[in-house]
């Protein structure tokens, strides 16, 4: 964010053009309060936009004399956040920070000795001003009928999480258990079990879509339909990376505390796939250049789709053509942990180049994905399914099958270009031992 000096001894921290086309966010949670001491680099306050949640940190050392905004007010670009004493009449000539994406985990490093107090940092549990909660946690809480103001938060500056939610939900369940049991009149005799079939909903609703990633994904959805577009279908034959993936699943589990999941091979072999298509590994340029144009990549940046309780997610694994399968692994769950958390950072969010969404784990055949973020091409896979297929002596075996449909922006991108590409992929899923050829 961007401080600038309203007054002598006085600075402004603002919010400052976070990039991604984004104009404002919503203030999620403060980390500093008026009175406190903050020094520079300090997290003053966490915001989320459609794309992911950033903590800003403060470009200053002073104490904040003024807040400018409450928890879950929605901020503009440009609008101040707090004030700071800083005992400095002139600005500062360095430039300010950029603002610190969220991190997925990192241990806390020892801060080094200063004469100006740095401010006191809340243990998990404490009580800050209000109810600290992410607006997933709030929603859950309001289907859940629980009140914030009655749950003690066990997150830093006593923010309340989904795991908490879930300890009072069964405490409130079980204290009402103990409540009717108290109050109730003794038994005689057990009573038959009948059915009570749930209860109907017959007034219509209109649910009004106002988290932001709801948001977001209507305004890209929409965008994605001004795009001409085609899709290709084609079969993959599962059975080979099957057995390598169960064969090497223990041993890298045994090995290196992580077990290797298809998805990972899956995300390789695009990348494979891009070198030896790269113009698939593009974004088309301005609709309104002249001449039109597209961007090739050189990095393969492969966003997956995360299904998250706050909404549909899609970080994206970076630089995919130079890691392995067990760093691309590795990477996977750590993106989808912090998806599941709500904690991506921007750039776990931006730069994507291609998007794989694996929809077939939860179901579905055949599906049908729309393009993503102004990339060229996005794939979907279907379930696995055994079916009986004839092999090289015309015999029947069971086969691990799994559909796959490429689709792709059909202003650069010709039929011939995604059908080249699509092989290439069938080939190196089919005959992973090919891999030890291709790797770099």
């Amino acid at each position: 964010s961007a401080p600038s000096a309203p007054s002598g001894g006085v600075q402004q921290f603002k919010l400052a053009d976070i990039g991604e086309g984004i104009a404002e966010v919503q203030l999620t949670e403060w980390f500093v309060k008026e009175g406190d001491m903050v020094k520079e680099m300090d997290n003053v306050c966490a915001v989320e936009s459609d794309k992911a949640s950033v903590e800003l940190t403060s470009p200053y050392t002073g104490k904040v004399v003024k807040v400018h905004h409450k928890v879950q007010d929605t901020v503009k670009v440009g609008s101040v956040l707090i004030d700071v004493e800083t005992g400095d009449s002139s600005a500062p000539t360095s430039s300010p920070p950029k603002p610190q994406p969220t991190p997925a985990a990192a241990p806390s490093a020892p801060s080094a000795p200063s004469a100006t107090p740095a401010p006191a940092k809340a243990a998990a549990g404490s009580k800050a001003p209000g109810v600290l909660a992410t607006p997933k946690v709030r929603g859950l809480a309001k289907q859940m009928g629980i009140d914030l103001n009655t749950v003690k938060g066990t997150g830093a500056h006593g923010r309340v999480l989904a795991e908490d939610l879930k300890g009072a939900g069964a405490a409130g369940a079980a204290g009402a258990a103990a409540s009717t049991a108290a109050s109730a009149p003794p038994v005689r005799a057990a009573a038959a079990p009948t059915f009570a079939p749930p209860a109907r909903v017959l007034e219509d609703q209109t649910i009004q879509i106002t988290d932001n990633v709801g948001k977001g994904m209507v305004k890209s959805m929409q965008a994605s339909l001004v795009v001409p577009y085609m899709a290709l279908g084609e079969e993959i034959d599962m059975t080979e990376i099957l057995a390598l993936q169960k064969q090497l699943k223990e041993h890298a589990l045994k090995k290196y505390g992580s077990k290797i999941t298809v998805t990972s091979f899956m995300l390789k072999a695009i990348s494979l796939a891009l070198y030896d298509n790269p113009k698939i590994n593009s974004k088309f340029g301005s609709p309104d250049a002249n001449p039109p144009s597209y961007t090739v990549y050189g990095s393969h940046n492969v966003s997956v789709a995360v299904d998250t309780p706050g909404g549909l997610m899609v970080p994206n694994i970076k630089d995919v053509g130079g890691k392995n399968v067990l760093e691309i692994q590795q990477e996977l769950m750590r993106v989808a942990a912090a998806a599941q958390q709500g904690k991506l950072a921007l750039g776990d969010i931006q730069g994507g180049t291609i998007t794989l969404s694996n929809i077939g784990v939860i179901g579905t055949k055949d599906p049908r994905p729309i393009l993503f973020d102004g990339q060229a091409v996005i794939g979907a896979t279907g379930r696995t399914m055994t079916l009986p297929r004839y092999n090289a002596k015309m015999e029947l075996v069971p086969r691990q099958v799994m559909n796959i449909r490429w689709v792709g922006d059909h202003r650069h991108l010709d039929g011939a270009s995604l059908a080249r590409f699509s092989n290439s992929f069938k080939s190196y899923m089919e005959n992973p031992g090919e891999w030890l050829l291709a790797m770099r």
